[in-house]
């Protein structure tokens, strides 16, 4: 297919088949990923790819322990707000349990051009903590992850919505593989299989809602 054609048709993919994911295609989705561009070249990322059952479903578990634990807490303050969270949990994340791979992306903070130069200058640097070029480059790469999924015959759902049990799956991590890099965290999952649906992508902005061109 062709590039432009890839980025029109990609969309995120909920429901799989049960064919297998090959190693040989992952390594493919993550060759794209490596090649993203990064803030001074950081290359700020790990990917790790799960296609045992049993490593998905503790992956799946510990993502409904820690939203249970928060749904739990928040019962007593507001009965509304966690029944939400529960039900949003069960459409957007926990599907992943069900995905023939599952990728977890670890990543790292990286230093923001004038972070350090501004607090030395006793200017109010806070704000740009938000503009992280860390996750600006994580972004890239799994995009790049994505869409050559897509170009591969799969379909693949890029999933931060399981963030709060980012500790505990950081732990099933460093059980199973043995990966213990402290300056890395969790920062996405990503469930990758055979598309199972015919879903089509959600409605996009049109170009002239986000596109300004001074000439």
């Amino acid at each position: 297919m062709e590039l432009m054609e890839i980025i029109q048709k990609r969309r995120s993919v909920r429901r799989f088949k049960s064919d297998e994911v090959k190693s040989a295609d992952i390594i493919e989705m993550v060759e794209a990923a490596r090649l993203a561009p990064s803030g001074s070249n950081l290359q700020n990322w790990h990917f790790t790819a799960f296609k045992q059952k049993n490593s998905i479903k503790r992956i799946a578990d510990a993502a409904i322990d820690a939203m249970e634990e928060i749904a739990g807490n928040l019962d007593a303050v507001n009965k509304t707000l966690a029944d939400k969270f529960r039900r949003f949990s069960k459409v957007y994340t926990f599907f992943f349990a069900e995905a023939p791979a599952l990728i977890v992306v670890m990543s790292k903070a990286s230093a923001l051009t004038g972070f350090k130069e501004m607090e030395e200058a006793g200017l109010d640097a806070s704000r740009l903590y938000i503009k992280s070029p860390g996750m600006q480059s994580l972004g890239a790469a799994v995009e790049n992850l994505l869409l050559r999924a897509f170009d591969l015959g799969y379909g693949g759902c890029w999933i931060t919505s399981a963030n709060y049990a980012d500790t505990r799956i950081e732990k099933i991590l460093r059980e199973e593989t043995g990966f213990d890099k402290p300056d890395y965290y969790m920062a996405a999952l990503i469930a990758i299989g055979v598309p199972d649906d015919d879903a089509k992508p959600f409605k996009k902005k049109q170009i002239e809602d986000i596109l300004t061109i001074v000439e």
